[in-house]
């Protein structure tokens, strides 16, 4: 327990200091955004190069009417993130698509450039407008075609089908009651959320030990837990889907054994503890499903990880640190 009083005092040592980093963080973003053209390389995968008008173009999209100088550098870095795992996802797509993928990615440049011409633009008129160059353009044509493709080969009824049974507990009405144990890190840093995980890693440690641990999870819960839940022991209720918790935290609620605590968790808003008090299961089947849009999005995102996990021992090398994620930081 006692890491837990170093850690808060370490908290009011550093707010200070994390009010400077945060204004001196806005500065780190408009420099970012204002000293970068689109033909900068933000990183290379298989010494491929990933151009900033990459960036710019799922920016543009995702926040219309937005100057791009204007977002946030942390949302910056993880579309840089999502973008290398794009080319790794290429990659793998081309392998398995072969020369008849090539060819369908060709078929829709060419048709790309046809239409902009007919209407007496070019394919470097339409990056620009885009804030970006034709070479992110054609990157980007070419992984919407070949990832549309792999879409539509895939997820077919009999796949989803599959892909639900295998994770039934996500879809079939299955609920669990839990606790969690939240702490807010010192700052956005790292080396605050490290400190804030290994204060928790501990006390779980001695909650798993301890001869009654759901009573033990409660008292640390009153003591430690910056929850608004922490006087009621941290107890939640009954949670189901995804939306219930902060990302990420149902995926390891439904990993979690009955009785048991959680690793600590990270989430956008802090670190989190959990513990299974009890889970009632659901019985609604494959054929039962109303809206299969959650279905098919999850069932998505698996094969997207598992083309980019296919490709794992690729190199992927950052060249600018300003958009490293922090995935990537050594």
């Amino acid at each position: 327990m006692k890491v837990f009083q170093r850690m808060i005092m370490h908290r009011h040592r550093l707010l200070v200091f994390s009010l400077f980093l945060a204004f001196n963080h806005l500065g780190i973003v408009r420099g970012i955004a204002k000293d970068l053209a689109p033909d900068d390389i933000i990183a290379s995968v298989d010494g491929n190069p990933v151009y900033v008008g990459e960036l710019n173009l799922i920016l543009a999209e995702r926040f219309r009417n937005q100057p791009l100088d204007s977002i946030d550098v942390d949302l910056k870095r993880a579309t840089c993130h999502l973008l290398a795992q794009r080319r790794l996802a290429l990659r793998a797509l081309r392998k398995v698509g072969g020369e008849p993928l090539a060819q369908m990615v060709q078929n829709e440049i060419d048709a790309f450039i046809l239409e902009a011409k007919r209407r007496g633009s070019t394919l470097q008129h339409q990056a620009k407008a885009r804030s970006s160059d034709a070479a992110s353009l054609l990157v980007d044509l070419s992984w919407r075609v070949a990832w549309g493709a792999y879409l539509k080969s895939k997820l077919t009824e009999e796949n989803l089908r599959r892909y639900f049974e295998k994770n039934a507990t996500s879809y079939n009405g299955t609920r669990y009651r839990i606790s969690q144990i939240f702490i807010r890190p010192a700052s956005a840093t790292e080396v605050d959320i490290v400190e804030s995980v290994k204060a928790l890693s501990s006390l779980a440690s001695e909650i798993q030990t301890a001869g009654e641990r759901e009573i033990a999870f409660a008292d640390a819960a009153r003591q430690y837990s910056e929850s608004s839940t922490a006087q009621a022991g941290g107890d939640l209720g009954w949670v189901e889907s995804d939306g219930d918790l902060p990302a990420g935290l149902m995926k390891e609620v439904r990993k979690l054994p009955v009785g048991s605590v959680s690793r600590p968790l990270r989430s956008p808003l802090g670190v989190h503890l959990l513990f299974l008090h009890e889970l009632e299961k659901g019985s609604l089947t494959f054929e039962e499903l109303t809206d299969i849009t959650v279905l098919r999005r999850d069932a998505a995102n698996a094969m997207f990880e598992a083309l980019v996990e296919s490709e794992a021992e690729t190199e992927v090398v950052w060249h600018l640190d300003g958009l490293k994620p922090p995935t990537a930081q050594q």
